[in-house]
């Protein structure tokens, strides 16, 4: 029999000025649960992927498809090249004029070495950035343009998968990538350039066996650009409890997921990342599928500071994928999600019933909205990251998104 899944309010996220760390984690979803709940836990996870899988689906199939800009035909590219994929979404103005302006961004196509560089945009956002990086593709020959399309499927955890089943695409077979994210800036304990950073990765790589290496700790707040070859400090320990985000370097193959150290082994054939993670939640899942955190300790995490900036600029024309695709997958899975039953102060509320309150207490500006779509998928996301560390996943899932 099903109980409702045992969880409280995150205080740091009711907090205005603590949520920017923590705007994944609404709710803190109680470590003792009970088996009903557990249950109730597991039946949740198997409606995500179910409702997600839905979305992807095109003609009983579901795959990836991209577009692309920039030169095609690359005869010069081996496996022993590390392309560097770069997701990005409406900023097409702004990232053409920090990029014409200076060299700060960690994947400025001068800061590569000639290593070929591709902006990864969703489809929808693709004619507002071929046309605002004409220009950049034309002066920098190693960078290109891709559009990815999921069918109605989208999210973080979707945008990564489409990263990696690009990456598996490349005729010249890389056997390794760099992805990051549009605002992580250059700074020289992270820069991967740098010989004592690649040695470090290598042998994180090889000898620790990780199928994923980050370059250092991501933090969610951003920063002033460093002044080049300026020590930006280390981090503290505690910080090392934190997924390889923002900036990794990631093994071939792209499209299978080696997760023989973690204790759940339900298929996925879309990489590391569960693309059925959408609003935030994918990093940490995939670190804990890998079994990458030992004792609050990454050991997949170089011991570096990833800095991120703010953009600065004019807006694009449009984001259709943020404003709309994006939101019409946050509506479908809440309205696939919306009675979930809750254990919230003592009483038992409905996913939708949650958002009421949230409403009331004006933690939220308004139900339903865009915004309580988006924090409705971040509680069933802690639901199943809490689900995954009691170990209850369960064995028989086939959480492949895309690659089916």
């Amino acid at each position: 029999m099903a109980d409702p899944i045992a969880i409280s309010i995150n205080p740091d996220w009711v907090n205005e000025k603590t949520r920017p760390a923590c705007k994944y984690s609404p709710v803190i979803v109680d470590k003792k649960q009970s088996p009903g709940a557990i249950t109730s836990m597991q039946q949740a996870l198997r409606k995500r992927v179910i409702t997600c899988q839905t979305m992807a689906a095109q003609k009983n199939t579901s795959w990836f498809s991209f577009l692309r800009a920039g030169p095609s035909h690359e005869p010069h590219l081996r496996p022993s090249n590390v392309p560097v994929i770069v997701i990005s979404g409406g900023s097409a103005k702004k990232l053409a004029l920090d990029l014409s302006m200076g060299y700060s961004l960690a994947w400025h196509p001068m800061n590569l070495r000639n290593e070929p560089l591709y902006l990864l945009v969703h489809k929808l956002d693709f004619n507002n950035y071929a046309q605002a990086m004409a220009g950049l593709m034309a002066q920098y020959r190693n960078m290109h343009l891709i559009g990815w399309t999921g069918t109605d499927m989208t999210g973080f955890g979707a945008a990564r998968a489409a990263a990696l089943a690009f990456a598996d695409s490349l005729p010249y077979r890389p056997q390794r990538i760099l992805l990051m994210d549009q605002d992580v800036v250059q700074t020289e304990a992270s820069r991967h350039t740098n010989p004592e950073v690649h040695r470090q990765l290598v042998k994180k790589h090889t000898h620790g066996k990780l199928p994923i290496v980050g370059l250092g700790v991501g933090y969610p707040t951003r920063v002033p650009v460093p002044k080049p070859f300026s020590d930006v400090g280390a981090p503290s320990p505690k910080d090392f409890n934190s997924p390889a985000q923002q900036f990794v370097s990631i093994q071939a193959p792209f499209r299978q997921r080696m997760n023989s150290r973690a204790h759940a082994q339900e298929t996925n054939n879309d990489g590391i990342y569960p693309s059925y993670m959408v609003a935030g939640g994918e990093d940490m899942l995939m670190g804990l599928q890998l079994g990458l955190n030992n004792k609050d300790d990454n050991e997949a995490l170089l011991p570096a500071k990833i800095q991120k900036k703010a953009l600065q600029g004019p807006p694009d024309n449009s984001n259709e994928y943020w404003n709309g695709a994006r939101v019409e997958t946050l509506r479908r899975l809440y309205e696939a999600e919306k009675n979930t039953l809750l254990l919230f102060d003592n009483e038992e509320v409905t996913l939708s019933g949650l958002m009421e309150i949230f409403h009331a207490k004006g933690w939220i500006s308004k139900h339903p909205s865009d915004e309580s779509y988006n924090v409705s998928a971040c509680v069933i996301e802690r639901i199943i990251l809490r689900l995954y560390k009691l170990g209850s996943f369960p064995a028989d899932i086939d959480s492949t998104i895309f690659n089916r």
